[in-house]
């Protein structure tokens, strides 16, 4: 007789899976503590508690583990915003207002990953390949908060002499600018306070962004 509650035997290829993910969350959390420039197959082997060798079977260079990390992360982010945004309705200021919230809150405000993604940007061979994996993604994201808002655009805004794409690329350089802050004065600053100055930022220009109430 079978036991209902006998946990289901992995798969090889969920296995392999699992494995790989274990080793890119311990490369996430040494970039987190020391930069790219510290990552070896040797600290992510302690890390995550496999052997050297099963990590140079997933992975066989830090280049190709360093790269297959940030695809991790450009799919993360991707799967999270287009998640919010399917929820949020067809109402462009619920949709904006859903992914300026996502932005600022785990999975994708976690301080392992905002420090790898400030890691991917910040040094220039890794800027490369942030380029070529994440660059089409990146201007995916960027039309789609320039849309949001035209489509919120109307006779009452007042865009104060900027026009819709200066002001998408500022709210966007905003909601960075809250990661790295968050990283550099958690004691102070909060990302629950970046979600509010957002929509301040947004509600200078579009009347639709008043009143918003900080509930998170």
């Amino acid at each position: 007789m079978i036991n209902k509650n006998t946990p289901k035997k992995m798969t090889r290829a969920e296995q392999k899976e699992l494995t790989r993910h274990k080793v890119i969350d311990a490369t996430l959390e040494i970039i987190a503590k020391e930069g790219l420039s510290g990552v070896t197959m040797a600290k992510v082997a302690a890390t995550s508690g496999f052997s050297k060798g099963t990590g140079n079977f997933h992975f066989q260079s830090k280049k190709q583990l360093l790269r297959e990390t940030l695809r991790t992360l450009q799919r993360e982010f991707d799967l999270t915003w287009k998640t919010a945004l399917s929820k949020a309705g067809p109402s462009p200021v619920h949709q904006l207002r859903a992914l300026i919230h996502t932005m600022l809150q785990p999975p994708i405000a976690n301080p392992d990953r905002i420090s790898a993604w400030l890691a991917f940007w910040g040094e220039s061979p890794a800027r490369t390949a942030y380029i070529e994996i994440s660059g089409a993604a990146y201007r995916e994201w960027q039309a789609l908060i320039e849309k949001l808002l035209k489509q919120i655009a109307s006779d009452n805004s007042n865009l104060h002499g900027m026009n819709v794409r200066t002001i998408a690329f500022s709210l966007t350089a905003m909601m960075t600018g809250c990661w790295l802050e968050s990283l550099l004065s958690p004691e102070i600053f909060k990302l629950k306070d970046g979600n509010q100055a957002c929509h301040a930022y947004l509600a200078s220009f579009f009347p639709e962004f008043k009143p918003f109430i900080n509930d998170t």
